[in-house]
């Protein structure tokens, strides 16, 4: 199977890069437009009826929130939001802007330090894929994504959503995602905007089940 472009993203944004990012009017469009499109999949009534709350009673986990264009349209949506990244200097030219999220925290998508049962929702743009971006043995690429799932399951509330953006290498790794979510509790389906073009967007919509 032919791999499709993906966006060139930097290895890390550090330094300099972290500023370019930060700056570029088409990375704020790009981040700002996919996370509003996460928060329309995070209603898809194909998971069932969303619970009846007002946003501003829900807590959401916004994973690699760089520095803070994904945040930013939580807020709007009115949710609470934790804001988490791997990368301090992202993390430092988010602190600089004021947003008012709920918690801005410096931490691994793989290990993250939040109690169980404690977010109702989950959102990830462009930042799933590099949980194992410089792995190469599949076996290590495989634990890595099953402890990943387990942290998600062990993190979120009962019926609790995941909105995931990533950028699949074949439709393979789509299947063993979905897999492994599925193996440990969750309900759920892949959603392609513009399927085929360079402007492929990939979405894995998934819901905790009760216990």
């Amino acid at each position: 199977m032919v791999k499709k472009d993906r966006p060139k993203f930097p290895d890390s944004y550090i330094g300099k890069q972290a500023k370019e990012y930060d700056t570029s009017n088409w990375m704020e469009r790009n981040q700002k437009n996919t996370t509003a499109r996460c928060v329309e999949l995070l209603f898809d009534s194909n998971l069932g009826p969303f619970p009846e709350f007002d946003n501003s009673e829900l807590l959401v986990l916004d994973l690699g929130c760089g520095t803070g264009f994904s945040t930013e349209i939580l807020l709007e949506e009115r949710f609470n939001v934790i804001s988490i990244d791997i990368l301090s200097d992202m993390i430092y030219l988010f602190r600089e802007k004021n947003i008012d999220t709920f918690n801005l925290v410096l931490a691994d998508i793989r290990n993250l330090p939040i109690r169980e049962n404690k977010i109702d929702h989950i959102i990830s743009v462009s930042s799933f894929n590099f949980i194992y971006e410089d792995i190469l043995d599949n076996n290590e690429k495989n634990k890595i994504l099953q402890q990943t799932v387990e942290i998600f399951k062990e993190v979120l509330n009962n019926n609790g959503r995941v909105i995931l953006e990533f950028y699949p290498e074949t439709e393979v790794d789509t299947k063993l995602l979905m897999r492994y979510f599925k193996s440990a509790g969750f309900n759920g389906f892949l959603v392609q905007d513009n399927p085929g073009l360079r402007k492929e967007q990939n979405f894995l919509i998934l819901k905790k089940e009760e216990n």
